[in-house]
């Protein structure tokens, strides 16, 4: 009793606290209809494989004129000291072993994975679905190859003519002077319009390619506690476990 009594106290007496009591929000008032519902979210599937699970959700997300939302991706490397960085990248490939990115190997990723020939992918997909936020995050970690470069010929074939462009005249991460870029820009498009240039695949641009040895799904729907599933590779077999968010 005399521990409740010196509580009373420094609260400043028992005015204050009936006070403090009469201005908490009164929970036993509250209608039904404004109560907050909540739950447990389970991830519906049978897969053993996590790449089926993958191509599931990333065809639900798949936006044909916009392959930038739909394919986006981060990218986390670290070099040899282990300083960490990230960056956004596009999707370009996804085979049944492994996801491929493109990049330029002057790029300070392209030096982390000499280095480190590790790396994570974090895709985020956020939804409405029955007017609730449905929530999609997929987590990979493995082991990364740059791949030769006939294993990625068709990937710099399809690329937007922006995008090829940007390959001749661009050193990834070096400083440069605007209107220089912009003059070699102009005249590079010139020769590709009025001379029906073909632009080729500059040696610089590499493709590399993550084999996963994790894969983790994580998915809420409106307000519920998200469900996450652990894929985890054992030799040619995938283990899977239930985590909690």
């Amino acid at each position: 009793m005399k521990l409740v009594s010196n509580v009373i106290t420094a609260l400043g007496g028992a005015k204050s606290l009936r006070r403090l009591s009469s201005a908490l929000p009164k929970t036993d008032n509250v209608k039904p209809t404004e109560k907050e519902s909540t739950g447990l979210h389970q991830i519906q599937t049978n897969y053993k494989s996590p790449f089926l699970l993958f191509k599931d959700w990333y065809k639900d997300h798949e936006i044909p004129d916009n392959q930038i939302a739909s394919k986006a991706l981060t990218l986390s490397t670290a070099n040899k000291q282990g300083q960490v960085s990230s960056r956004t990248l596009i999707l370009r490939r996804l085979d049944e072993d492994g996801m491929v990115i493109m990049t330029d190997n002057r790029s300070r990723k392209a030096k982390d994975l000499n280095e480190n020939p590790y790396a994570s992918m974090v895709y985020l997909w956020v939804t409405m679905q029955d007017n609730q936020i449905l929530a999609r995050q997929v987590r990979v970690e493995g082991d990364v190859v740059q791949l030769p470069t006939d294993n990625m010929a068709e990937i710099f074939e399809i690329e937007p003519l922006f995008c090829k462009i940007r390959a001749h005249i661009c050193h990834q991460g070096k400083t440069v002077d605007w209107n220089q870029m912009k003059d070699h820009h102009d005249k590079l498009h010139e020769q590709v319009e009025n001379n029906n240039l073909q632009l080729e695949k500059p040696d610089h641009v590499v493709a590399y390619k993550i084999f996963p040895y994790t894969m983790e799904f994580y998915e809420s729907l409106g307000q519920t506690i998200a469900d996450r599933l652990l894929y985890v590779k054992n030799g040619n077999e995938w283990e899977i476990k239930r985590l909690a968010a």
